[in-house]
């Protein structure tokens, strides 16, 4: 037996299910018991968010929330001999309704909670019911009548209590699952109160010369990757954290944070301090806007994007003139960000994937795992990122054949087939000013 703190301060029993461990000859409770006989729904971001996408109409949102969710679950008599604890005066304690620590527990109260919502959304003119354990979240259109006061009173003749202080009413934002969600805008924010404590959480760790435990680290990755949800570009830079994690041999021990932790949590930081919060729910489906690029040594980049292109000529002796030396993958790089800053000229909708093709296997492979073990590659990758968390948008990598890539003879100095007034005349960043010119067309 033992308890954890809730949020609200209180304290929650819990009925370790899992003890003994490794004890053949006393088996545990959750030792007779497969997880997987009782599945569930988990409506997780990504089905809320693509969800909210498919909209074509403004909604409104209501949160409802169980009472004692576990507490309305009861178990079968005949499992109450298994489910009995002694106390320090030698009585015999029993929780007649299912318990935290069961392995069963998230599917015994769930397949409860999911018949509950087909009821709901078969008795009501209701779009679409989502759950996480026992939170709900009831989205309506304008036009529906469905007052949350109804819903509440069905829910009671059924058997299902209410969690009065988490209720609320139909209106455009609620919060579910840590975000809060915009019915009329189709965005997406975190609240304002976590977001600045995930930033206070950051600046504790970057302090000199101070020791983290283990499971300060371990709540640290946890906390990020909820907001890497709502910012994917970030998810990347969570790698260097769980790889620190993976190799801590005495979790008992504090230890220093290594300097690639230490890099990635200042892009964190700087990333949190200065995007806007409010963000436009991501399309997960790709978007084809026919973006293509190529780089070359012997000239610079090309890029095309539909009819719309730009070409920059390398400066003599780039790769020479920094050490370690840059490669041609920081060329096919910079044409990413390339595209990114064409596409910021031209006006790009937020919330979109975005494909851009390419004949090269290492940005292929950079834009799907996000980092690289080339120096200048990775810092030009950060800037990328953050560009595409300015842009709102992300992108994927496709493969083209080298001889269908028609930003080839871009990149090797040819502009003829290329309407001038579709060149898009860029101001270079001053990181890339130094090293391309662009090239303006010939009449």
């Amino acid at each position: 037996m033992g308890a954890v703190t809730n949020g609200n301060g209180s304290l929650r029993p819990i009925n370790d299910l899992s003890y003994p461990r490794n004890n053949p000859s006393v088996p545990s409770v959750n030792s007779f018991v497969k997880a997987d006989d009782f599945k569930t729904t988990w409506d997780d971001f990504r089905r809320v968010s693509g969800f909210f996408r498919r909209l074509d109409q403004p909604v409104k949102l209501a949160i409802f929330d169980w009472e004692k969710a576990y507490h309305q679950i009861p178990t079968a008599p005949d499992q109450w001999p298994y489910l009995m604890i002694k106390d320090f005066d030698d009585k015999i304690l029993l929780n007649t309704r299912i318990a935290f620590g069961g392995v069963a527990g998230c599917g015994s109260f769930g397949r409860p909670a999911d018949v509950w919502k087909c009821l709901m959304k078969h008795k009501f003119d209701l779009l679409e019911v989502f759950c996480w354990v026992d939170d709900n979240l009831f989205i309506k259109t304008h036009k529906s009548k469905t007052i949350m006061d109804d819903i509440v009173l069905r829910s009671n003749e059924l058997g299902v209590k209410t969690n009065k202080t988490k209720f609320s009413p139909f209106k455009t934002e609620q919060k579910f699952i840590g975000f809060i969600w915009n019915g009329a805008d189709k965005t997406v924010r975190l609240p304002k109160a976590k977001l600045t404590d995930r930033i206070e959480q950051i600046k504790v760790f970057l302090r000199k010369n101070h020791q983290l435990s283990y499971s300060q680290v371990e709540v640290l990755s946890g906390r990020l990757n909820h907001v890497a949800l709502l910012l994917p570009q970030l998810s990347c830079y969570l790698n260097s954290v769980y790889c620190w994690l993976k190799n801590w041999r005495n979790l008992a021990a504090p230890r220093y944070m290594p300097p690639d932790v230490m890099e990635d949590l200042h892009f964190w930081l700087d990333t949190l301090q200065l995007f806007t919060n409010m963000r436009l729910v991501q399309d997960p489906e790709p978007t084809e806007i026919d973006w293509v690029g190529d780089a070359s040594t012997s000239f610079g980049i090309g890029v095309l994007i539909g009819s719309n292109w730009s070409q920059l000529r390398v400066t003599k002796g780039w790769a020479t003139a920094t050490e370690p030396a840059r490669k041609i993958a920081w060329l096919e790089t910079v044409t990413i960000r390339v595209g990114l800053l064409m596409l910021k000229r031209l006006g790009v909708k937020r919330g979109r994937t975005l494909v851009v093709w390419t004949n090269n296997t290492t940005s292929e492979n950079l834009v799907h795992n996000k980092k690289s073990k080339d120096r200048w590659v990775n810092k030009e990758w950060k800037k990328i990122r953050s560009l595409l968390i300015e842009l709102q948008v992300d992108i994927v990598a496709k493969r083209v054949r080298s001889e269908e890539n028609w930003a080839d003879a871009l990149s090797r100095g040819i502009g003829s087939g290329h309407l001038p007034r579709h060149n898009i005349q860029l101001l270079l960043p001053e990181d890339l000013e130094r090293w391309f010119t662009t090239v303006e067309p010939v009449p």
